[in-house]
């Protein structure tokens, strides 16, 4: 025989009902135990005694137990990859074969509750709740139930104080009542407990968003902003059900960004302002910025008075581009022109060069793709055209990949106050990057010979971009699916391998690796800055 001794006043509570002021009649709380426990092997024994009552049964075979146990891991499985309905037709058959298995019980009311049927999932915790009124983890998930499905915060939280009473140092427990502190706007009570709960688990990812809503509520923007960079940096994937809170944190932390782009818009600028001035004075060259409408998706481009013959260097800015990520554009513009005076002092600088002898290299190996469009109709002209403008746009992302991954590590490093505008900013250009990049007409239109550097090369600026904000992004995801990540996944460790030791010029050795290792080094060729 097995047995269950459950306080009297807990018969109460499994049913939703007051403690009565004075106690029932023992034929009163019989009927009780026999509704309650109807689940288990019958007959039943009741004992009742003055607050407690003990119930006993018949004990399944170990034949059936041993099978309720491998179907249970079965289950378990089949839950943590998101197959919920699965999941409850294989517990379902545990638990005919031994109905006092709670862990299999309370796994049931967790994939009720995962696909939607919440009152089957709070019959079930209450039902593991009367085998064992010690399972904190029940009370946890049941006052979840109530918090989320019912709006009864109140009853929650008495759950979830008793649920931590068993165990104070739950992390989910603490993250539920610091939801549910949230909830009822004791905001000051909730920051404290999502802080213990980071504190005892820095893991968990529940902990981090809650505790960043929380900030938010009370306008502290940037301080939520560094409990969802710690949580990038520190908060693992626990399992599929991790992957809905991993996007909602990365949602906020766009919103979060946003906010305080704006804030930080004038410091921004008074930033641009003085790096401005400071390459003037590096260059020898006055500084001009135009406003334009592109008909690229180019955010800006920064035209050297040495290469244009101009007595100053000219930035052109994509006019549609937000005011507030104009800085990061023009911070952006401003390290090519660091980066290029730098390397004029050294006496390294070059000038990357399409040649017509290199052009006429690349026209040759894409006869196949003009034959193709030559047969869809396409006249010479426009093929011509096309050719030109693939050609020069290829050539000038191999040269500005390497070195923009440069620009934007070393701003990220030394211009804290462009940050948010920085992460909005690259976050626009991946999702046009990859917008053009996933669009079939595009990749139909464009030649092998460019299409597949160009993924290489944005799955590894993805990386860049990825790293550079510790996980609050996950742009090179789009790119882990294709047939050219394992070259991404190589220039990126190169440019690592390679950046920590770069001087004046360097960036253009970094230029021919990226070349290299694409097979691309006939696409181009480098003159000399003749200095002038």
């Amino acid at each position: 025989m097995q047995s269950v001794t459950v306080s009297v006043n807990d018969l109460f509570e499994f049913e939703g009902q007051p403690i009565p002021v004075q106690r029932p009649d023992n034929a009163a709380v019989e009927v009780m135990v026999h509704r309650q426990f109807s689940f288990l092997p019958q007959p039943l024994k009741v004992e009742i005694g003055s607050e407690t009552v003990t119930v006993s049964f018949t004990e399944e075979s170990p034949v059936a137990q041993q099978e309720a146990v491998r179907l249970g891991v079965r289950a378990g499985r089949r839950a943590a990859e998101g197959d919920h309905k699965k999941a409850i037709g294989i517990l379902k058959r545990v638990l005919e074969l031994q109905p006092t298995l709670h862990s299999a019980r309370r796994d049931l009311a967790m994939a009720y509750a995962a696909s939607g049927d919440f009152d089957s999932a709070k019959n079930h915790l209450v039902e593991v709740l009367r085998l064992n009124a010690k399972d904190h983890w029940s009370w946890v998930t049941l006052a979840n139930l109530y918090a989320k499905n019912y709006d009864d915060f109140d009853t929650a939280e008495k759950f979830l104080r008793r649920a931590l009473a068993l165990a104070p140092d739950d992390p989910w427990a603490l993250n539920s009542l610091g939801a549910v502190l949230l909830e009822r706007d004791q905001t000051d009570d909730a920051i404290r407990i999502f802080q213990r709960a980071i504190a005892v688990n820095p893991q968990a990812a529940n902990p981090y968003y809650g505790l960043a809503l929380t900030q938010c509520k009370i306008n502290q923007p940037q301080l939520a902003s560094e409990t969802l960079s710690n949580f990038f940096a520190q908060g693992k994937m626990q399992d599929s059900r991790s992957i809905q809170v991993f996007e909602n944190a990365r949602a906020l932390f766009v919103d979060i960004q946003t906010s305080l782009a704006e804030q930080h818009h004038a410091a921004a600028n008074e930033v641009v302002e003085k790096l401005r001035v400071e390459m003037e004075q590096l260059s020898g060259y006055p500084v001009r910025v135009s406003y334009e409408d592109f008909q690229t998706t180019i955010g800006a481009l920064i035209q050297m008075a040495w290469k244009h013959s101009r007595d100053h260097h000219l930035i052109r800015c994509r006019k549609s581009y937000p005011k507030r990520l104009m800085p990061h554009m023009l911070a952006h513009e401003l390290g090519h022109l660091r980066l290029e005076s730098n390397a004029r002092r050294s006496g390294k600088n070059r000038f990357f060069v399409s040649s017509a002898k290199a052009r006429e290299t690349m026209i040759k190996r894409m006869e196949d793709d003009i034959l193709r469009w030559q047969k869809r109709g396409h006249s010479e002209s426009s093929i011509t055209n096309v050719v030109s403008d693939l050609i020069q746009r290829a050539c000038a992302h191999l040269l500005n990949c390497p070195i923009d991954m440069i620009i934007e590590t070393s701003m990220r490093d030394s211009m804290p106050s462009l940050a948010p505008a920085q992460f909005l900013s690259l976050r626009l250009l991946a999702l046009e990057a990859w917008e053009a990049d996933s669009n079939a007409a595009n990749r139909e239109l464009t030649p092998r010979l460019i299409m597949r550097p160009t993924l290489a090369l944005n799955g590894a600026y993805a990386l860049c971009v990825d790293n550079l904000f510790r996980g609050a992004t996950a742009y090179a995801s789009n790119y882990r699916k294709l047939e050219t990540f394992g070259a991404s996944e190589k220039l990126w460790q190169h440019w690592q391998s390679r950046f920590p030791k770069l001087g004046p010029g360097d960036e253009y050795d970094l230029v021919d690796d990226f070349a290299t290792m694409l097979g691309l080094k006939d696409w181009y060729e480098w003159k000399p800055d003749p200095g002038s």
